[in-house]
């Protein structure tokens, strides 16, 4: 492995593979040897040769052979009591009859539109998205948008069209999984910045730019992922003198930004980019439903024109049924309407929760209410054995999104990313109570260190 620069996998499936041949012989604790040929055990030119195992490992690619995000150590599916994993929404809450109306009108369309394909997305599509982008103080016309598929999709173009292996990427620490996926799968260089009260550090922002070549710096200001903070407007604006200073683009994921709970969300970086060095990118999914795979980017003309070749090579465009559906809930209000009551519905459901597990933490333990979005994270304090934790955690049957997603390399054991989408606020506040019981015990449980004499 080591001469060869491979992993150990590949050359262990290497010798299981002579191994299945006969032609090594393997023995525990002594080593592998090259078979001895037996008398006549030559094959003849009329007996048919073995086939050969294939080894895929040896042709991936560098981007292929990054490895799998790590998965959640949830029950069993049968066994999930209670669902706090991220991602989720309530899908009785969903505007069924809305969206019943909306797709049979899209349906009716569909003769007009079936052999249309817009790379860029449906100018109908673009105008109405220009059009409610004014509420997030961003002024832009249908020409500056790009339609994708959600807000993954829009990373991973950026990630496409802009970053070389090596580059520097900034991101968040802890933040959003995804994004670190997309770099990472362009080979870059993962830098990570602290994040507080106030979102992103940008002290810790200004030493890395001063040490080092930085290609983008990528950002969640309205809600940040995973803690919730919103970003303070005097870090928004050193954030945009940075950037300016260095001349490095910002990525603005606007994450969670139509679930605003309680005050109303800042407006986007977007709005102070004279120079247009903020790319800026939304999503539908998080309003309505993971499985509406649409987002949009907004961009400076010169890096939108080289995004949508880069989505030319990866598919020709949305499903022209979505892009109506979701016209018909933008020109209706309907969506908006729909947003509201989630928002008040979102509210009442953190409140149960974060109050349960306020009331009934031991000391120590910070549960962090989100600005915005439907997940609440929470530390575990340090008395805490974050492996006992988990352990009951599941027995018990919870399922929740732990911590270590959201770290570039180690480090999270002791956060937990608790969603509160898919529970009335009389079961999330049982949960919360039961969850502190188990933070409690798991306190009780700590292994105790080991003596050194």
């Amino acid at each position: 492995a080591r001469a060869l620069g491979l992993g150990r996998n590949t050359v262990n499936l290497a010798y299981e593979g002579l191994a299945q041949l006969g032609w090594v012989t393997a023995h525990v604790g002594q080593g592998t040897f090259v078979s001895r040929p037996t008398p006549g055990s030559a094959p003849s030119d009329s007996e048919p040769t073995l086939p050969r195992g294939f080894v895929w490992e040896s042709l991936f690619s560098n981007r292929g052979h990054l490895g799998l995000v790590p998965r959640i150590p949830t029950p069993d599916r049968g066994e999930v009591r209670v669902d706090l994993r991220a991602g989720r929404v309530d899908g009785g809450a969903l505007p069924a009859d809305v969206l019943r109306r909306a797709a049979g009108r899209a349906l009716r369309e569909l003769p007009a539109v079936a052999n249309r394909l817009e790379p860029g997305g449906s100018r109908a599509l673009r105008v109405e998205i220009a059009r409610s982008l004014l509420a997030r103080g961003i002024a832009c016309d249908a020409e500056d948008v790009l339609v994708v598929h959600g807000a993954q999709q829009a990373l991973d173009l950026v990630a496409r069209t802009l970053i070389d292996p090596g580059d520097a990427v900034v991101v968040e620490q802890p933040g959003y999984f995804g994004a670190s996926l997309a770099f990472a799968a362009s080979q870059a260089s993962l830098v990570g910045v602290g994040v507080d009260a106030s979102g992103m550090r940008t002290d810790e922002l200004r030493r890395i730019l001063r040490a080092r070549r930085v290609k983008l710096v990528y950002t969640t200001p309205a809600v940040q992922c995973p803690t919730g903070v919103a970003l303070c407007e005097p870090r928004r604006r050193e954030l945009l003198e940075l950037a300016d200073t260095y001349q490095v683009p910002i990525l603005e994921d606007d994450y969670d930004c139509q679930l605003r709970l309680g005050t109303q969300a800042a407006p986007a970086l977007k709005t102070w980019d004279d120079a247009g060095q903020v790319v800026y990118v939304g999503t539908f999914s998080k309003a309505l439903f993971p499985g509406l795979r649409l987002g949009y980017v907004v961009a400076a003309p010169a890096l939108r024109r080289q995004l949508r070749l880069a989505r030319l090579v990866a598919d020709f465009g949305c499903s022209a049924l979505d892009e109506a559906l979701l016209v018909d809930l933008l020109r209706s209000g309907a969506l908006e309407r729909h947003v509201r009551r989630m928002r008040k519905l979102y509210a009442e459901r953190l409140e149960a929760l974060a109050s349960a597990l306020e009331a009934g933490l031991p000391e120590g333990s910070r549960v962090s209410r989100p600005a915005g979005g439907t997940a609440l994270w929470l530390t575990l304090p340090a008395q805490v054995d974050a492996a006992t934790f988990h352990r009951l955690a599941r027995e018990a049957g919870f399922a929740y999104t732990r911590g270590e997603e959201f770290f570039v390399g180690p480090g999270g054991e002791r956060h937990l990313y608790l969603s509160f989408a898919c529970h009335p606020p009389a079961e999330l506040a049982a949960a919360g109570d039961e969850l502190a019981r188990l933070v409690v015990r798991a306190a009780r449980r700590r292994p105790a260190p080991l003596q050194v004499s």
